[in-house]
């Protein structure tokens, strides 16, 4: 029994496998999840924080599962004892940890013909063997560099026990910074055999990470992006969700909408008699009934090279506007429009490329971080604008040109803080400004160059601030940004959208309340039909737009598609 769409596994740790006192307990914990899971594989940890689970023991709780008509596939992950800050890595400087690493390894090959790494396989060390031997490296010159060659030693190890064994690498939800602890999403996709996504997301108040919804569908797509076909899937667990468990739905939904081939719940023995199996349940079963109306994802590239950083998370916060990006490694010189934010700055000929895209008659969204990292690489020859260190507090916006002044004048739903840009009257030109006593500040930018369009996006200095921003004023950005994109949504902010190639699209609203969204989908006279109940929606013809008005409730998703 399994889901039609998607492959379910659960994980379980080597800390509840070794609570595991006979298999009567197994099967009586397990009880919940076959009730309401359609569970496919589990995957079985040997080693977690210098615990080792006994081959005998981990025998009898293979043979429980393969009984069940249930894969098993072997699970690592490489963290010792908690260090002096935070999660202590393995000193990969070390031969005898190197070792140690590679017997592990070996006895879980010997075990299993699939291993999946969990994502601590990182290294944080700095011991005095560490910053010895990474000498003049950058610590992200340094660590990505030893992964590699750590890398290729384990799957090298596993393969000599079992040479039909599988290695998966698990990257981590902080994708931003990978390149900093030696994750190297460039080489080792092409050691490993497969690579893994962790999409889970936290709350991004209460939380140490200020990661937010839409990373458990943007991480995907760039995982997926970066090594085709052979992303097996996403994972994602209920750590800090109980106080609000839309949080831990989200995480089912939307690394279902990335179309994730499989979906792994951690961990066994933190779901177990717990609210989340059942919800888990639901959530799994509606989403596989509609899952396969879906097409391809699509939506606006974005670059983000390898090894890079900059505005971080930011993707994630413009994903809560209603802005579906489709994100890439390699620079996609084949996109009508293309956005960049500051972590683009780390491709040395970005500016070359910039020139290019607008030459050939293509458009270019940057944010205000990409533009402060390259004013002073040559980007004066595209477009006078400089970010300054001068800023202003605003909550008045105005946008939609009118002569020398605007249409729509608005209000924010709290003050925000903006950098001030410096431009060239007339050799670019505001199209959303922030304004303030007898002054206003550009929000949007708009240059032409060559054939091509330039838009510089001006970033709060509080990301979250863009969530108070006014629906004018997102509205204005969609259109720009999403004008080859189908369907745009007209909303206040925190309300997702998920685009299909098939002219399918679905819509999500993370707010904790009910809210009204206007979609706009582009062509006269459409119709839309509800995926889900299979009713035919009505809307209004207004120029050469179809607009259609739904209300969402709190943590609620909508699936359409167009109709003629």
């Amino acid at each position: 029994m399994s889901y039609d769409n998607f492959e379910l596994a659960i994980y379980c740790t080597v800390h509840y496998l070794e609570s595991i006192n006979d298999i009567s307990q197994l099967a009586q914990d397990f009880k919940q999840f076959e009730k309401h899971l359609k569970c496919s594989k589990v995957y079985l940890e040997t080693f977690r924080a210098d615990l080792q689970i006994g081959r005998e023991k981990m025998v009898k709780i293979k043979e429980f599962f393969k009984n069940k008509g249930i894969k098993v596939s072997g699970g690592i992950t490489t963290v010792a004892q908690k260090g002096l800050s935070g999660f202590a890595a393995f000193c990969y400087t070390n031969s005898k940890n190197r070792e140690k690493l590679r017997d592990i390894v070996r006895f879980t090959a010997e075990l299993f013909d699939e291993i999946i790494l969990d994502d601590f396989f990182f290294t944080n060390c700095k011991c005095q063997s560490c910053i010895q031997a990474k000498g003049d490296k950058t610590w992200s010159e340094f660590r990505t560099q030893l992964l590699k060659e750590v890398s290729c030693e384990l799957v090298d190890a596993a393969k000599e026990v079992n040479p039909d064994v599988r290695l998966i690498i698990k990257y981590p939800n902080w994708y931003d910074h990978y390149q900093n602890t030696g994750y190297n999403l460039k080489d080792q996709p092409q050691i490993f055999d497969m690579i893994y996504t962790g999409t889970e997301t936290r709350d991004p108040r209460y939380t140490q990470q200020h990661i937010q919804g839409y990373l458990s569908y943007f991480l995907m797509r760039y995982m997926e992006n970066a090594s085709k076909g052979r992303n097996g899937g996403g994972w994602f667990d209920n750590l800090d969700c109980l106080h609000n468990l839309g949080y831990y739905m989200e995480q089912i939904y939307l690394t279902l909408f990335s179309k994730a081939r499989e979906v792994t719940l951690f961990s066994m023995g933190s779901l177990k008699d717990s609210v989340y199996v059942p919800m888990a349940g639901y959530g799994l079963e509606k989403i596989d009934e509609f899952l396969g109306e879906l097409g391809d994802p699509v939506g606006v590239a974005c670059y983000k090279p390898y090894h890079s950083s900059g505005e971080d998370n930011l993707y994630d916060y413009l994903g809560m506007l209603g802005i579906p990006f489709e994100p890439v490694a390699e620079f996609p010189q084949d996109s009508d429009v293309v956005f960049l934010s500051a972590s683009a700055a780390h491709d040395s000929n970005i500016v070359d490329k910039i020139k290019s895209m607008l030459l050939r008659g293509k458009t270019v969204f940057m944010t205000s971080g990409l533009l402060a990292e390259l004013q002073d690489r040559g980007f004066e020859d595209v477009a006078l604008i400089k970010r300054t260190d001068r800023k202003a507090v605003v909550d008045l916006f105005a946008c939609d040109t009118k002569s020398c002044a605007f249409r729509v004048y608005s209000r924010a739903t709290k003050k925000v803080l903006l950098s001030q840009l410096e431009y060239s009257t007339n050799d670019s030109w505001p199209v959303i400004v922030a304004i303030d006593e007898n002054n206003n500040f550009p929000v949007l930018l708009e240059t032409q160059y060559g054939r091509g369009l330039l838009y510089v996006l001006n970033i709060p200095d509080n990301y979250s601030d863009l969530y108070h921003y006014p629906r004018e004023v997102l509205l204005t950005v969609r259109q720009l940004l999403m004008e080859n994109i189908f369907v745009k949504l007209d909303c206040e902010s925190r309300v997702g959208l998920f685009v299909y190639n098939n002219d399918a699209f679905v819509v999500e609203s993370f707010l904790p309340y009910n809210t009204d969204v206007n979609i706009i989908i582009n062509g006269p006279h459409v119709g839309l039909l509800n995926i889900i109940s299979g009713k035919k929606v009505k809307g209004n013809t207004v120029g050469d737009k179809t607009i259609f008005t739904v209300n969402i409730e709190p943590t609620a998703y909508c699936v359409y598609k167009c109709i003629k």
